[in-house]
């Protein structure tokens, strides 16, 4: 494989920084119709931020439920996206000023047909429907590009949540596991791939977690074996990806809901 040799010689050393906030949502039992209600009424209010240039989008998505979930398994994950550090500092900083009323009042002027007191209904009944929100501030550390992407509504995509074992990890994922991904891309067999830092996190969310891997498939795509043909340096390859992190059972999410 000797694109693959030609992509480990020209990884560029720095990226655009990219920042988000996710938050893992489980609801209370027999809640998904009202979640749904809860994320278009506020969904009218993220919009209006992203359109304001407080955020780069918002979305959310579903998890795939898995054999062997445990009671707090996440049941949607919701992304608030910015372009910077400082603009998701800022976005989540103006809390204090935060008002229900002036909220409510922008979900009215963009939910034509829909009374204030109905809203207002909906957005009080938050705590009866999430059970648990674990929130964790990521940034982006490495991706695939993003040209001609194009993510729409029923698309999926999965993470895969690490912890890290090694000083080096992050130029592993960045030296090994991108160029294959890059050469899966080339070859029309892969759509993208990012890997994210876990940088803070909610008194509820997971503490041993240190970084989250994305991607997304091409159905029924069958990948090229890891990494190269040669049987020495792919074991040693293997050797290093699997000393350098624990990687916890990867998820499924699909697209449900995303800004304009």
């Amino acid at each position: 494989m000797k694109n693959f040799i030609l992509f480990l010689l020209a990884i560029p050393s720095l990226i655009s920084a990219q920042y988000a906030v996710a938050d893992f949502i489980v609801l209370n039992d027999e809640m998904d119709a009202e979640y749904h209600q809860l994320e278009k009424v506020w969904g009218a209010w993220h919009q209006n931020s992203v359109e304001k240039g407080e955020k780069t989008g918002w979305a959310v998505w579903k998890r795939t439920p898995q054999d062997g979930d445990n009671e707090n398994a996440a049941d949607y994950v919701v992304f608030n996206q910015f372009g910077s550090e400082e603009q998701m500092n800022n976005y989540l900083s103006g809390g204090d000023d935060f008002s229900i009323n002036e909220a409510i009042s922008t979900m009215r002027s963009n939910l034509k047909g829909m009374s204030k007191r109905s809203i207002r209904k909906i957005v009080q009944s938050e705590e009866k429907i999430k059970k648990e929100v674990r929130t964790y501030h990521i940034q982006m550390v490495d991706a695939t590009p993003f040209d001609n992407l194009n993510i729409k509504i029923g698309d999926k995509m999965t993470f895969a949540p690490m912890i890290q074992k090694t000083d080096d990890y992050e130029q592993v994922e960045s030296y090994i596991a991108k160029p294959y991904f890059m050469e899966q891309i080339k070859n029309g067999k892969h759509k993208w791939w990012g890997f994210t830092r876990i940088i803070n996190r909610s008194d509820k969310a997971y503490k041993n977690l240190t970084h989250i891997a994305w991607n997304m498939y091409v159905p029924d795509a069958q990948h090229d074996d890891y990494v190269v043909e040669n049987e020495f340096i792919q074991k040693v390859l293997n050797d290093k990806i699997s000393s350098s992190r624990e990687m916890r059972d990867a998820q499924e999410l699909t697209l449900v809901y995303q800004n304009n």
